[in-house]
């Protein structure tokens, strides 16, 4: 009898404990999501945010609304929920929804074709990752790991003028193959826009290396009304480039205006190896549709395999991709504004002649860059933090690039250690900033490119023994009011060894071709080469400022210092200029500009030429310039060469030419303070000072104060001063 009661006892225990542990587990499940409310039903339990939501859209709970996330949740259908609508009685009626986790590592996560979660004309919804709300740790991942390009694949999407929103502190996964959808996805809007949400302080990656989304976040509104003034700021954007198709980390399309994308650091953990012949973008803005403008992008880091470009270098290899870190393409309107970004620790290599560029401008974009804080592309000293190589020929990194057709500031931006490399034979192109041909008012002042203290800080390190290369610290063929101003250039190396007889390799500081210009003030310094020979019309194998523009517009070069332009093949025969002038008929100034050290070392060639300011054709008055040049090696030297044909009238006022040095015995090189020819025009030469204390020892070479090649037009030369003491030397 005890053994049966025993038994009886043993049986009810397990019944009773197997009860106890269903009852316990099902209200675990039950607890996955908790919801709290001031109005309507005041607390509600789900296994599922969709099912949360789904309560809120009936209007089962109102008022302000906490929803905690308490364990993992696995969503088999869109989580979305729609607008509070105040007006109806069985709507859902909220003021504000906020969703936390409440312990550490938790997720939600489903595997969809459609948005994980869809904020479908919501406002005041917050999604803060943080336990409780509080402290400063990512503690709630979000992932929608479907790879599928069904429209609207997302992780989370706005739609329906879903505004006043805030995603903050999770970590953010998606892998959607749409490419007008992104991990974030801002939606079409229908009365006032999807406006006024905020995305801060996440961490936005794939689902799945295996399969990454075209797009981090993605904007795209419609023709009724535009998404306006957003933030994405200080997240974190890493492994987000799709290794074979074009992508973008933050892509914002037509009917988007007035973003604010600051503080976020992009980059690769690893080694990228790109599978598509693809273009990429880290941050692009193309919202000319829709009269997108107003937007900033501040602050931004892009490079490198950690945060704020740390760690080791954002390596690309393989294949043939465009890569651009910032680009605009905007409506005219209010101002875009793109200042202090960080765009270094890049190594990327093509197989082909796409091109690398920091800064990109187009259509109608109105924009200052870096009038507040400069921007960075590369780094201020040091040399490599971008490198740039291709293995084919014609290949161009563009530091900024500006073709906008509207109004652009460009200011106090430093843009160095920067390398660009090829195969010995072939050329990559160097410009650190370029106004393309097309029409607009461009201010480039202030601005660093290279560096004053660290030797070939722009690199351009291809032999390009068959193919032209050059370095460009400044390019115009701008057509509209260019304004040039207080900008330095220095410390830039072509190491090409072209030595064609049509065209061999460049170095310039600023080189413009088009439009009305003011060049001031700019101080270009340390431009070397070694290539052998240049032909290339109008310029030289180094150049500290070329002005080559025939159309009518009036030209203005005043205050630049030019000094220490080098040429150090043995062989060299080509020319080397300080100032470079072929204008048109319409009156122009060149004044006050300081010329020095224009060197061709160990030229062994008797042809290789150094020019002070070389006057090709233009109608302009040169006045109170200096210029010294000493040279000790078999090249001739013009201090002021001037030339010209009918109407191409120069006035020379109140110039300061000092030339000087000895060549060796035998050696028939000239020299000339002022060297002038032209038989058509009229030539204007008062209170010049002309010294030529060069001297060839036991020589027949004539150094001249003033040589006046071709007698023809109108003369005036008077109250110059002249001195020749050189042996040699003619006054």
């Amino acid at each position: 009898m005890k053994l049966k009661c025993m038994k009886l006892f043993l049986q009810s225990s397990k019944i009773y404990l197997a009860l106890l542990f269903a009852i316990c587990f099902q209200t675990s499940i039950a607890q996955q999501v908790t919801l709290t409310a001031t109005s309507g039903t005041a607390t509600g339990t789900f296994t599922t945010l969709k099912l949360a939501f789904d309560a809120i859209n009936v209007g089962t709970h109102k008022g302000d609304i906490v929803i905690k996330i308490n364990a993992n949740t696995t969503e088999s259908a869109s989580s979305s929920l729609t607008a509070s609508a105040a007006t109806s009685a069985s709507a859902p009626y909220y003021t504000s929804i906020n969703i936390y986790p409440t312990t550490t590592g938790l997720s939600i996560s489903g595997n969809l074709a459609t948005p994980l979660i869809n904020l479908n004309g919501s406002d005041n919804v917050i999604i803060d990752g943080r336990v409780n709300a509080t402290g400063s740790t990512k503690d709630l991942t979000i992932t929608n790991t479907s790879a599928l390009a069904t429209a609207g694949t997302s992780t989370i999407r706005f739609i329906g003028d879903a505004s006043n929103n805030t995603i903050k502190y999770c970590t953010l996964k998606g892998s959607s193959t749409d490419a007008a959808a992104g991990v974030v996805f801002f939606s079409t809007a229908t009365t006032t826009g999807n406006d006024n949400n905020t995305i801060s302080n996440n961490d936005i990656t794939c689902a799945a290396d295996a399969s990454r989304p075209l797009n981090a976040v993605y904007a795209l509104g419609t023709t009724l009304k535009n998404n306006d003034n957003s933030t994405i700021s200080n997240n974190n954007i890493y492994n987000f480039l799709s290794k074979a198709t074009a992508s973008q980390g933050i892509n914002i399309s037509s009917y988007n205006s007035g973003y604010t994308i600051s503080g976020n650091s992009f980059y690769e953990t690893a080694s990228f190896v790109a599978t598509g012949a693809v273009n990429y973008n880290v941050i692009l803005i193309s919202a000319a549709t829709g009269t997108g403008n107003g937007f900033t992008v501040s602050d931004n880091y892009i490079g490198g395999s950690a945060a704020l470009c740390t760690g080791t270098a954002w390596t690309k290899t393989a294949l043939n991709n465009a890569f651009t870190a910032i680009s605009l393409t905007t409506a005219t309107g209010t101002a875009n504004s793109i200042q202090g970004n960080t765009i270094q620790n890049i190594n990327w290599t093509n197989a082909g002649t796409s091109a690398l560029t920091g800064i990109s401008l187009a259509g109608a974009t109105v924009a200052n860059i870096g009038t507040v804080t400069g921007n960075t592309i590369g780094a201020a000293t040091g040399t490599g933090s971008i490198t740039f190589t291709s293995t084919t020929t014609a290949t161009n990194f563009y530091a900024i690039n500006i073709a906008s057709t509207d109004v652009v500031d460009c200011q106090n931006n430093t843009i160095g250690s920067v390398k660009v490399d090829n195969a010995a034979t072939n050329a990559t192109n160097f410009f650190g900033i370029v106004k393309t041909a097309v029409a607009g008012t461009t201010t480039i002042s202030n601005n660093t490119i290279g560096s004053t203290t660290t030797a070939s800080s722009i690199n351009a390190s291809s032999a390009s023994s068959g193919a032209v290369q050059s370095v460009y610290g400044i390019q115009s063929a701008g057509t509209g009011i260019i304004t040039i101003s207080g900008n330095t250039i220095a410390k830039m190396v072509n190491a090409t060894s072209n030595a064609t007889t049509t065209s061999a390799g460049l170095i310039s500081g600023i080189y413009v071709s088009a439009g009305t210009n003011t060049i001031s003030n700019n101080t270009v310094r340390d431009l070397s080469i070694a290539n052998a020979n240049t032909s290339i019309t109008g310029t030289a194998s180094v150049s500290g400022i070329v002005m080559a523009n025939a159309t009518a517009e009036a030209q203005t070069i005043s205050g630049n210092t030019i000094s220490y332009l080098l040429n150090s093949n043995s062989s060299f025969a080509g020319a080397l200029i300080g100032i470079y002038y072929s204008g048109s008929t319409t009156a122009s100034t060149v004044k006050a500009n300081f010329i020095f050290s224009l060197n061709v070392t160990g030229a062994s060639s008797a042809t290789a030429d150094i020019y002070g300011i070389k006057i090709d054709a233009g109608a302009t008055t040169y006045s109170n310039n200096i210029i010294i040049i000493y040279g000790t090696t078999r090249t001739d030297i013009f201090g002021i060469y001037q030339t010209g044909a009918a109407s191409n009238n120069n006035n020379l006022f109140y110039n300061t030419v000092y030339i000087s040095g000895n060549l060796n015995s035998g050696w028939t090189n000239t020299s000339y303070a002022l060297y002038s020819t032209g038989i058509l025009n009229t030539r204007d030469i008062r209170n010049n000072i002309f010294v030529n204390t060069r001297s060839t020892d036991f020589g027949t070479s004539k150094h001249y104060s003033m040589y006046i090649a071709a007698l023809g037009g109108t003369i005036t030369c008077n109250y110059n001063n002249y001195y020749a003491s050189g042996t040699g030397g003619v006054l």
